[in-house]
């Protein structure tokens, strides 16, 4: 088995199921403009927004019979309503992500219709280094 390049909960990413060729990650401070007369308005920091990662990827799913179900198994997972703890290849601990959004694009039909190719773009959000004080 390969090595795993990032785990979701118990979803492994890695080269020989799903992999992802793109991780972004976005940060954001809010600021708050303050009208004033006469004068340019006032900007006021009212705090941060959660920090958001975007894997980006694609899954050859005739390759070692991976199959059509790895973006399944992550709606799955989006549908349980619940914080996953998010680790990293290396080990490092990233605390625990909400999924926001996940999109699928299936190409390369084959006999009876399936995808020979699928890409998927996988949102989410940070939620807390643990459950109890997030």
């Amino acid at each position: 088995m390969a090595q795993v390049m990032l785990s979701l909960g118990g979803f492994k990413f890695h080269i020989d199921a799903a992999a992802y060729n793109e991780l972004v990650r976005t940060w954001q401070w809010r600021w708050h403009a303050q009208s004033r007369i006469g004068q340019s308005d006032l900007l006021q920091y009212t705090g941060k927004a959660a920090v958001k990662i975007s894997l980006n990827g694609q899954i050859a799913t005739t390759f070692r019979e991976v199959g059509t179900h790895q973006i399944e198994k992550l709606a799955a997972m989006g549908n349980e309503y619940r914080p996953q703890l998010l680790v990293s290849g290396l080990g490092d601990v990233m605390g625990y992500w909400v999924m926001t959004d996940l999109s699928e694009t299936n190409t390369k039909f084959i006999k009876g219709g399936l995808p020979r190719r699928q890409s998927f773009t996988l949102e989410l959000a940070f939620y807390g280094d643990d459950l109890q004080n997030p």
